[in-house]
């Protein structure tokens, strides 16, 4: 569009800040950045680059960033919107990662390489890392209430605002359509943007969403919490050696044996069976599985109860691994603790003691439930994503697609079921508007023996919104773990599953979806 390098950086160096009532902008640059390459890996694992859909990345496009508050909050809110010199006329908004709003330079890169021009917000904590403790507190006992509604809602529909304004600024043209795309964090920021602000994106991509927050941090620390009620903690490997065991009993459920449980729900494998057998840890010690194992990944699997005794909340596939989970620290004694994944530990700490140093091994299995009803109490309205009421965001035309790896192993993908069978319990028309897609043997966000897919699904979503084509599959790619072969296969929607039907278990048109619940 803008041919002459002058003419380009005149367009860049001229852009005006935007404005927005009830905001003040304290700092605003515009950058043209011409042949640029970034330092690293534009994302996080390398495994999700061909699924991108690119393997270069020298590119020109103008970078503005922009600094601004909310009058009388005492707040900071950084955003960078990239303008690619070859824009394809929309505009994307990425969202982030645990308790990071956004990840700029790694998944903005991508989305300017596809022509888009897009946005990114720190909303309003300036992290690095993907924990919330640099932020989350003013002072011992006091949550820091802006920024967390910054990070929880606000700064994503400002985003969207400030992105397009930005975007028609520097183009003389409105985009024509607006999407966004993110995963875990991501997941329950695009979530959040389709239940509480319908009119923000045309199309919504939330892969692997956080969704229905409280239980899920429960989740995130419920097997840790049964260990503490047991005062035992097994090492690794025995948990290791049970997900082996069950992958095994369930592997040729979906017609044959691949190291991936496609069915979790005709798994019916019981861990008290593997009880007693020998298992060979790191250490070269000889060792047996423990009914206490075989007690905390039952619990994993099962799920979370409140404290009456009802399951609220999915457990985990038996073919994920529980180590994001069910992590214990041993040392050279043999004697082992709990090793708590951050994001689950943290929000006792920091939203419900609010305290730092407060110590979780103190929460038991029983007192667990107490736990999440009080972080629902305080902190749904901030940060949930639970409201199954999507009317708002059908009546503007919103697309939402999802996806969700069956053997994650942090965010359980029976979330994801268990939201879209309370949507469509609401709506018999769901499917018009939101499809949920699953990826059978894909860990969190990507990775795992499954396939994973391309360009995280984001073409199918172009398709459904701007030509009216609801997606049928979503195709997906990876390699064996073994041989390496390159493997094909189609994501099915919710609640049909992927089946062999013969042929090269390589081939995705070897295999079809299928309703096993009414086969």
């Amino acid at each position: 569009m803008y041919s002459a390098l002058a003419t380009r950086v005149l367009a860049c160096s001229s852009l005006q800040q935007p404005y927005l009532p009830g905001t003040a902008v304290t700092n605003f640059t515009a950058e043209l950045k011409t042949q640029w390459t970034p330092a690293g890996s534009p994302i996080p694992s390398e495994q999700l680059v061909p699924l991108l859909g690119f393997s270069s990345y020298n590119i020109s496009y103008c970078r503005v960033e922009m600094t601004y508050n909310h009058p009388g909050q005492n707040d900071t809110i950084n955003l960078q919107v990239w303008l690619p010199e070859e824009w394809n006329g929309r505009f994307q908004g990425v969202g982030g990662g645990g308790w990071r709003a956004g990840v700029f330079d790694q998944l903005l890169l991508p989305a300017i390489i596809d022509g888009y021009a897009a946005a990114s917000t720190d909303g309003g904590h300036n992290a690095t890392e993907i924990t919330a403790t640099p932020w989350a507190l003013r002072s011992p006992g006091n949550v820091d209430l802006a920024a967390l509604q910054n990070f929880g809602s606000v700064t994503l529909n400002e985003l969207s605002i400030f992105g397009k304004m930005i975007t028609e600024s520097f183009y003389e043209k409105a985009p024509t359509y607006s999407y966004w795309l993110g995963c875990s964090q991501g997941g329950r920021q695009g979530m959040m943007l389709a239940q509480r602000y319908p009119e923000a994106f045309d199309g919504i991509l939330a892969a692997a969403p956080a969704l229905n927050i409280n239980p899920l941090f429960a989740s995130l620390f419920h097997a840790q919490a049964v260990m503490n009620t047991l005062e035992e903690y097994p090492p690794n490997c025995e948990f290791e050696a049970i997900t082996a065991a069950a992958i095994a009993a369930c592997d040729a459920l979906d017609g044959f044996e691949d190291s991936i449980i496609s069915i979790p729900e005709l798994c019916s494998f019981d861990p008290f069976t593997v009880v007693g057998q020998p298992v060979n840890c790191s250490n070269n010690s000889s060792d047996m599985i423990s009914e206490a194992a075989a007690t905390v990944a039952n619990a994993a699997w099962y799920g979370v109860s409140n404290k009456q005794g009802q399951r609220i909340y999915p457990g985990y596939s038996l073919d994920a691994p529980l180590k994001a989970t069910v992590d214990t620290a041993c040392r050279s004694s043999g004697n082992c603790s709990i090793s708590p994944w951050a994001l689950g530990a943290q929000f006792y700490q920091l939203f419900v003691e609010k305290n730092t140093t407060f110590d979780v091994s103190t929460i038991t299995a029983e007192i667990l439930p107490d736990y999440m009803h009080a972080g629902y109490q305080q902190w749904e309205s901030f940060i949930g994503t639970n409201d199954a009421d999507l009317t708002a965001f059908k009546e503007a035309g919103g697309k939402l697609l999802s996806w969700h790896g069956i053997a994650d192993d942090l965010i359980p993908f029976g979330g994801s079921t268990q939201y879209y069978n309370r949507v469509a319990a609401l709506d018999d028309d769901v499917d018009h508007y939101y499809k949920l897609f699953v990826a059978p043997g894909v860990y969190h966000c990507g990775g795992g023996p499954g396939v994973q897919p391309i360009q995280f699904g984001l073409q199918q979503l172009v398709s459904w919104v701007e030509n009216g084509t609801s997606p049928d599959t979503i195709p997906a790619i990876g390699k064996h773990p073994v041989n390496g072969t390159v493997l094909s296969r189609d994501l099915c929607p919710y609640p049909l599953v992927s089946v062999y039907q013969g042929g090269a278990v390589s081939d995705a048109s070897s295999y079809r979806c299928v309703d096993v619940n009414n086969a």
